[in-house]
């Protein structure tokens, strides 16, 4: 075999080609190892290094949770419906892609950062089904970046060989770029079925244009449970050495597929809020009653709660009101679910809303029955007249009697000014709805 030949998969084989190539070639040791990892995929020898020595530690089991929110309307039968699948990724969702990145990447284009454990698609699919499969596609291209430590690029590069002709087959490509490395790859997703008899096309054009070709054992991004297969394809002169990424593919668990995936079950008219959301939301009131600093007056008084404090109106809003309210307000966020400008403000009056009403009344005064139904619980279905921006001057209306019965019903104090501020930027929001 010629020492061209020799492809290294190891720190030991890599340092043994090298002392081969350092006396053939008459360079120095460092060169040859270099020259030698080069051979084995790597950029360098420190790059080889800290991969495959890496690569000899157990990895830990993926510990970050993160939800993955799909809604679904069928046309025909009117019915509505959110798919929510769970996915354990090695490291937060906003370490693996920053919010700005998400419409780079094909598989998160409809996608929102929703939560610091929760995106959510800003689109309606057709069904249950396809919300899933939708869902599964997200959940694998965020486990292709935290393996791989690719990001989407913002730039669409072509793959072009002698006279301007493309890979033979290429189907469903993507292009990532390595921030350590800054460099780029592509990914290739075409159907085995479709590409089966063109290997040796494909071969041969990589060879021609110096385009380094390599299918992973991990099943890829597109569409693996219908068949499609994943190729890295690397400029040979500039690109990124497929040796680390391959690695990195090679030790990651099964892709999430409908089959395997893990649904979050809901009951009916229940609203999902992660634990992620649910601390953010907590974090945003600390960080909002820091900023007030301590506040003392006539019309307020202070609570402390297990998940809140602060100040609230030296008042009762009669039963009747809040019940008034909520459902004014649980018609509104179960309608725009889409638009977070509205949706993420009424959720956090709601949930002041619903902390001020148990301080203002006991159990025997309320009973858990009628709390538990006043600020949560709104329906899952909604009638098309009254659904997104087809309902806007319904839900406009809404929002108006709301703010004036937390008017009419505590005093004017600042606890209840930033209720009504709240309510007020919903209506812009709304309002500005395109």
């Amino acid at each position: 075999m010629s020492v061209d030949d020799i492809r290294p998969t190891t720190i030991g084989g890599i340092k043994r080609l090298a002392k081969t190539i350092s006396k053939q070639d008459d360079v120095p040791h460092s060169v040859g190892l270099d020259r030698a990892s080069a051979r084995a995929g790597f950029s360098n020898y420190t790059n080889a290094l800290r991969t495959l020595q890496a690569s000899t530690i157990v990895p830990s089991s993926p510990g970050f949770s993160t939800f993955i929110s799909v809604h679904w309307r069928n046309p025909k039968t009117k019915s509505r419906g959110n798919e929510i699948i769970e996915v354990s990724l090695p490291e937060p969702i906003d370490e693996i892609i920053a919010a700005r990145q998400y419409k780079y990447a094909s598989g998160l284009r409809c996608f929102t950062r929703w939560a610091s454990d929760l995106i959510n698609c800003h689109t309606s699919t057709e069904g249950a089904n396809s919300a899933i499969a939708l869902a599964c596609k997200a959940a694998r291209t965020l486990q292709f970046m935290a393996s791989t430590g690719l990001r989407p690029s913002s730039k669409s590069m072509p793959i072009r060989g002698d006279f301007g002709r493309n890979l033979p087959g290429r189907d469903h490509g993507s292009s990532w770029y390595d921030p350590i490395e800054k460099r780029y790859l592509f990914a290739d997703e075409p159907y085995a079925a479709a590409v089966k008899d063109r290997q040796q096309e494909r071969s041969a054009w990589s060879l021609r244009n110096r385009w380094e070709i390599a299918k992973p054992l991990w099943a890829g991004m597109y569409y693996p449970e219908g068949g499609s297969e994943l190729y890295l394809i690397s400029d040979g002169q500039k690109g990124l050495p497929l040796g680390p990424v391959l690695l990195a593919l090679s030790r990651m668990p099964a892709p999430v597929v409908p089959e395997n995936c893990k649904r979050v079950t809901m009951t009916d008219g229940e609203l999902f809020r992660s634990p992620g959301e649910l601390r953010d939301a907590e974090e945003r009131a600390q960080k909002a009653k820091q900023k007030r600093g301590p506040q003392t007056t006539g019309n307020t008084v202070p609570y402390r709660m297990v998940m809140a404090s602060g100040r609230r109106p030296k008042a009762k809003m009669a039963i009747a009101t809040h019940q008034r309210v909520g459902q004014l307000l649980k018609d509104v966020i179960s309608a725009t679910r889409q638009r977070a400008g509205i949706v993420n403000r009424l959720a956090s009056v709601r949930s002041e809303l619903d902390d001020w009403v148990q301080l203002e009344y006991d159990r025997n005064a309320l009973p858990d029955g009628v709390f538990f139904e006043l600020y949560y619980h709104e329906r899952n279905i909604v009638p098309d007249d009254e659904y997104g921006i087809a309902g806007r001057s319904l839900h406009i209306e809404r929002l108006q009697e709301a703010m004036a019965l937390i008017a009419s019903s505590y005093p004017d104090c600042r606890p209840v000014r930033g209720l009504l501020r709240k309510l007020d930027l919903a209506l812009q929001s709304l309002t500005s709805w395109k």
